[in-house]
């Protein structure tokens, strides 16, 4: 709370993240749109707060570039390992599993039987 414009709203923003993680990489499986609809603020109010939190360690970024997509890259943000617990329990067969950047998706038909 003390090293952020918005400590309330970084607070919420940082409690969501614990419940949105990838359990054996510690990636937020979060999009800045869909924290902004969480939280209930501007897309660029996440921005500054998600940077806040890089700032000080909480989190950290990476970017990935995607073919075909011009700039930088995409942005995937991971939970700082000190904080929570990620990733000692995968396999290797776990890990594989994991979809990369531009992997391509397809629907899988279910629900409640």
């Amino acid at each position: 709370m003390k090293n952020s414009k918005r400590p309330m709203k970084a607070v919420d923003i940082w409690t969501l993240l614990f419940d949105h993680l990838f359990p054996h990489t510690g990636q937020i499986m979060l999009t800045r749109e869909e924290i902004t609809e969480k939280v209930g603020i501007r897309v660029n109010k996440v921005t500054a707060i998600m940077k806040e939190l890089v700032t000080f360690g909480a989190i950290f970024s990476d970017r990935e570039k995607v073919a075909g997509m011009r700039g930088p890259g995409l942005v995937r943000y991971y939970m700082n390992r000190h904080v929570a617990e990620i990733g000692s329990r995968a396999t290797q067969e776990e890990l594989a599993l994991i979809p990369k950047p531009g992997a391509k998706l397809e629907v899988v038909q279910g629900g409640k039987i």
